[in-house]
């Protein structure tokens, strides 16, 4: 009877500690704007007119933001609304013990993130945001967006002051930034994306350099749970604008179709090509890449297409090899 009260009491000990250090855990696991916010008392949140006194400048250029119009609903809670919605309250900032204020460039990327969250759970959830490429690269949400308009323009680590020489003569339409983006898409996405920056000078890409397609037309920057990543929809966001290659065709090629390889990447670069159509390769090495058997002996000389055989190679309704009808 000692023995199993021993273990009894054993055992609440261990659950009880268990629970206190899952508690803890859950405690330093909260963002810094969490907790600030958390801790604070309805009183602290004194309103826009005092951050006046010693930010007029950001505080009067913060109502011409898109946030704005949002933020100075009057049926939002006091830590949704207006300055404090962002940076904090007030009365806690203005302490002399403890002028605690969210800053969101002096934090790290994953504490900025976390603050704008917040709010934009519906756009992007804190464990999504985590997954997410720009988040393993160390950016935060303010590495691609400026919340006030006259906020240094200044892209992530620099690289609109470094690169603009270089940049300039790629994205040479002249387009409007959108809202609460830091500079027009291009420019923006190309500020890291040095190498698909690169590919939009070759001959054949898609036209971002001229202003009539944007990165967002085909990449999605804050991906959800319904983001699937899949080749099938890669093929999905090309016959998007390339409708005439969709099908369903009666006899299909499998990348198209999507039942192996790279999709329609397996025969298309997805930015630029020195190749016509944008092809990973020029003439028969095109084809040659799967079809090995046919590269010698299979009308030497002559493309795949040329050659007047095989003239359908997204698909055909009249021929299983794809041959001309």
């Amino acid at each position: 009877m000692k023995i199993q009260t021993v273990v009894l009491i054993l055992g609440v000990a261990s659950l009880l500690y268990g629970s206190l250090e899952t508690q803890q855990t859950s405690r330093s696991a909260q963002s810094s704007a969490s907790k600030l916010f958390a801790r604070a008392k309805p009183d602290d949140f004194m309103g826009d007119d005092y951050c006046l006194d010693c930010h007029r400048e950001k505080t009067v250029n913060f109502k011409a933001s898109a946030h704005s119009a949002v933020m100075n609903d009057p049926n939002l809670p006091a830590s949704r609304r207006g300055c404090e919605g962002c940076h904090g309250p007030g009365a806690i900032h203005q302490a002399d013990e403890n002028p605690e204020v969210i800053v969101f460039r002096k934090m790290d990327a994953k504490e900025s993130s976390a603050a704008c969250l917040r709010c934009h759970e519906s756009t992007l959830s804190e464990n999504h945001w985590k997954r997410s490429e720009h988040a393993k690269a160390d950016l935060s949400c303010v590495s691609c967006h400026q919340i006030h308009p006259d906020s240094d323009p200044d892209l992530p680590h620099g690289a609109l002051r470094k690169n603009a020489d270089t940049k300039k003569p790629v994205f040479t339409a002249r387009v409007e930034s959108k809202a609460l983006l830091r500079a027009d898409e291009a420019t923006l996405c190309g500020s890291c994306h040095g190498p698909q920056t690169a590919e939009f000078r070759l001959t054949s890409h898609h036209p971002i350099p001229e202003g009539r397609m944007l990165c967002s037309d085909c990449h999605n920057v804050h991906p959800s749970k319904n983001e699937k990543v899949s080749r099938a929809a890669d093929r999905d966001k090309c016959v998007t604008c390339h409708t005439e290659f969709q099908g369903p065709f009666i006899y299909e090629h499998d990348p198209v179709a999507g039942h192996g390889g790279e999709g329609c990447a397996e025969c298309h670069k997805a930015h630029g090509s020195h190749n016509p159509k944008m092809l990973n390769s020029f003439s028969r090495g095109l084809c040659a890449q799967c079809h090995t058997d046919k590269l010698s002996n299979h009308y030497p000389g002559q493309t795949c297409w040329t050659s007047g055989c095989h003239a359908a190679p997204h698909g055909s309704n009249t021929s299983p090899n794809l041959l001309r009808p």
